[in-house]
């Protein structure tokens, strides 16, 4: 079977590896010239008005270019996977829903952590216990991560177009989200880095449909990576630390063998998306999660 994958930056390679050990054929859309030179296993397309059968496409390019793939895909009856956030600013939220509805259009979120071996233990835990409080912090130098990436016209550097700690580090909102509830309330402080025209470091006050107050931290030139949610329940407090791979819950710790990196759960997560699409799931639960993600990024940026 085809698929179409859109962008050839680093999550879309890990994309195309995941996808030949399911053994796809890989088609790519990106002006990344050299990265076709060293890839002999993947097709290039030049032009998506010319597209082979298309079993779906993952859209992992830059974000602002997200929503115009979107629109494309829909008009030619795909499904689609999309990486996050969705976008970078609003767009007619019903009129896509509707057309991914009229048009029987799988759509799927790439949030890869909903699928990692703690939030899913942490899930279970939860649901015999009273939240009263959350603490989500997450941080890494964005400089070593994207090195290529950190030219003067680069859009990370540019909250206008999708840069900035808030829509980088959106993993933190959608994961507050599902552990804690739907978020009703959000108040955010940010500082802006000198050399860029973004913010690289957040703050978030937010309380959610449960009546839960929580903060998120997000850092984008931390030295060291670090991401950790610490919970404080009725009964039993837990500490996520996703670097060590463990849970604390009170003073006991709980370690987990199962690999939790970014291509493994990058697969669980196409396999989910996968299956949906077998069972000719046209739900649009994971459309209206990645909207609600981007409403609550547009108000820590304070645009809505």
């Amino acid at each position: 079977m085809n698929v179409l994958v859109i962008g050839s930056g680093s999550i879309a390679q890990k994309h195309i590896k995941n996808l030949h050990s399911l053994k796809y054929k890989v088609y790519v859309i990106s002006n990344n010239s050299k990265f076709f030179t060293k890839n002999n296993k993947i097709e290039r397309i030049l032009d998506h008005k010319n597209l082979p059968n298309i079993a779906f496409a993952i859209i992992a390019n830059s974000s602002f270019n997200h929503y115009k793939f979107i629109e494309i895909l829909i008009k030619k009856k795909i499904h689609i996977y999309c990486e996050k956030p969705i976008f970078h600013k609003e767009f007619n939220y019903l009129k896509t829903r509707n057309q991914l509805k009229k048009n029987k259009i799988i759509f799927y979120s790439g949030y890869q952590l909903l699928r990692d071996s703690k939030i899913e233990y942490i899930k279970k835990k939860l649901k015999k216990l009273k939240v009263k409080s959350f603490m989500a912090s997450v941080g890494h130098d964005f400089t070593k991560w994207r090195k290529h990436k950190i030219r003067k016209d680069s859009y990370y550097k540019n909250t206008s177009k999708g840069g900035g700690v808030i829509f980088e580090l959106v993993h933190e909102v959608n994961l507050i989200s599902n552990l804690f509830g739907k978020i009703l309330k959000i108040k955010t402080f940010k500082k802006s880095a000198s050399n860029f025209q973004c913010e690289d470091i957040a703050t978030s006050i937010i309380q959610t449909d449960q009546k839960i107050i929580g903060t998120l931290y997000q850092d984008m030139y931390s030295r060291i990576f670090f991401r950790n949610i610490a919970i404080v329940t009725n009964k039993k407090n837990f500490t996520i630390n996703f670097e060590q791979n463990i849970i604390l819950e009170n003073r006991k710790v709980i370690k987990f063998k199962e690999s939790n990196n970014q291509l493994s759960l990058l697969k669980k997560n196409l396999q989910e998306f996968i299956k949906k699409i077998k069972k000719k799931d046209y739900s649009l639960k994971e459309f209206d999660g990645s909207v609600s993600d981007l409403k609550n990024c547009l108000k820590m940026h304070a645009k809505t």
